[in-house]
């Protein structure tokens, strides 16, 4: 029988292995141990779903806490780095996701007893629907903005003739890092959309009215609009490179503000209560 512990510590171990082997494999130019990353990461990510499955993620009374919601964060931003690995076959998506699901993965310990309050209307549709869909537009974002920052990166060094010998030739090219960009851009919008219409519905029966005015209502709506302006852009207008690149970025940081400030430290319905 597979324990909490267990489970919690071979995922912790392989997505630490996973960072190691792939930021190793970036800097002495080593396939192997960039393809090394990718197989541990996948490893990890089996384990950790094990662990979820088996209910090792922390369920308080209340609702979720902020460490099972980490949890799942972590184990969605693997997803999307193995997702861009079988589709593109690029190494580097699971080398930035890695060490990303690591982080949120080992920062859940401390917040096990921070609660997201869920209202007793919200059973197992809600979380289908809002929870879920958003964690996985999170995630595609996540790869949305490494990949938007590596191309602005990488694009400034090429304008400005840097050097760009060594690991610098090992990156993805800017036409596949733009292609990256666009498939984590065109799956995440209709999934936040589907969790922000989820969330909207929910919130009529449960708070009196379907848009109430919180803080978090508000920064999401923003980051709707403006995610529906790179959407859109992208499918009719046709744009690549910098500027959906830019905007990609700009969008995760309000998702960041959003998570860290808004549910921290501001009155929200969505804020995370320390028990």
């Amino acid at each position: 029988m597979i324990s909490p512990e267990f489970s919690t510590g071979v995922t912790l171990l392989l997505y630490g292995l996973a960072s190691v082997s792939g930021i190793a494999g970036m800097m002495a130019r080593s396939p192997f141990w960039r393809r090394t990353c990718c197989y541990l990461a996948a490893a990890g990510f089996i384990f950790q779903t094990i662990g979820l499955a088996m209910g090792f993620h922390k369920s308080l009374p209340d609702g979720l806490s902020l460490g099972a919601y980490l949890q799942l964060m972590a184990w969605f931003v693997v997803l999307c780095g193995l997702a861009a690995w079988s589709k593109f076959k690029q190494e580097a998506s699971l080398i930035f996701a890695s060490p990303l699901g690591l982080m949120l993965f080992a920062m859940s310990a401390p917040y096990l007893q921070a609660v997201v309050q869920v209202p007793p209307y919200l059973k197992a549709p809600f979380y289908a629907l809002h929870i879920a869909s958003l964690f996985l537009s999170l995630a595609l974002m996540a790869l949305a903005f490494a990949a938007g920052s590596l191309f602005l990166f990488l694009e400034g060094r090429i304008k400005s003739k840097q050097y760009m010998k060594g690991f610098w030739q090992d990156m993805p090219a800017l036409a596949m890092l733009d292609k990256i960009n666009a498939f984590a851009t065109l799956v995440a919008y209709p999934l936040y959309t589907l969790g922000i219409v989820s969330g909207l519905i929910w919130a009529k029966p449960v708070f009196g009215a379907t848009v109430t005015g919180d803080p978090k209502e508000v920064i999401s709506i923003v980051i709707w609009l403006l995610f529906s302006v790179l959407f859109n852009s992208r499918l009719t207008k046709g744009w690549r490179g910098r500027k959906p690149a830019q905007l990609a970025v700009f969008i995760f940081i309000l998702c960041l503000f959003s998570i860290i400030v808004v549910n921290t430290l501001m009155e929200t319905h969505h804020a995370f209560i320390r028990r």
